[in-house]
């Protein structure tokens, strides 16, 4: 796929996203322009429904679950054993260093994407698990999309289709997406289906991996 064929396709996929009236329409763009080999995997990313609130990283913290800068404490051994598994998982990925971005992300209400500074991931998904309007699950894929969409430029969109890191970098990109799926752009009557957001995710996670570049 070419620079321009990618903007065309781009362009395609959005003009149906605008279009869009209801979640099913957008199901229908997900099932009708991609491959499965394209789609968010459900069963390794089933749809979470469940939230996540302030408070309830307020009493983490007050329970001494997590620290105040967010940092996950040693488990005790009287956890539940779901607990102690899911603990397990988490730490053989490495990744319990992660856990307080998405801890930050729902608890500091007050704080934009654009005065973070790193883990925008996770600090977003955890944005995402509180189930606000307009907080999408951002990845590289996403903003590929995104960005291809709002470029014109085809050096801007060839440089784009290469993106494999989101850096400082991209942190007005994301921005922009959040400020997109809030405005006019984007039905009405969509805006008030509960989650509209996670399905255009799924849509744009599908158009960024169609239209992803090699770096040569």
């Amino acid at each position: 796929m070419t620079d321009q064929e990618s903007k065309n396709f781009v362009s395609e996929i959005f003009e149906k996203i605008i279009k869009s009236d209801t979640i099913n329409d957008l199901v229908k763009i997900e099932k009708e322009s991609f491959d499965n080999k394209y789609l968010m995997d459900p069963k390794a990313f089933p749809k979470i429904d469940f939230n996540i609130s302030s408070e309830e990283i307020d009493n983490l913290i007050a329970n001494k679950v997590i620290d105040k800068n967010y940092n996950l404490n040693p488990i005790p051994e009287n956890s539940s054993s779901l607990i102690k598994l899911l603990y397990s998982i988490i730490w053989k990925n490495g990744d319990l260093k992660k856990l307080k971005h998405i801890a930050k992300g729902i608890h500091r209400e007050d704080l934009s994407i654009m005065e973070q500074e790193n883990s925008f991931v996770f600090y977003q998904f955890g944005k995402y698990l509180t189930k606000q309007k307009s907080q999408p699950i951002i990845d590289q894929h996403v903003l590929r999309a995104f960005a291809i969409h709002q470029y014109n430029n085809t050096k801007d969109i060839s440089k784009i289709r290469q993106l494999s890191v989101i850096t400082k970098k991209e942190k007005e990109l994301i921005e922009n997406y959040i400020d997109w799926l809030n405005s006019d752009s984007i039905n009405d009557n969509l805006k008030k289906e509960q989650e509209y957001s996670y399905y255009i995710d799924r849509i744009l996670f599908a158009t960024g991996r169609l239209t992803k570049k090699s770096k040569k």
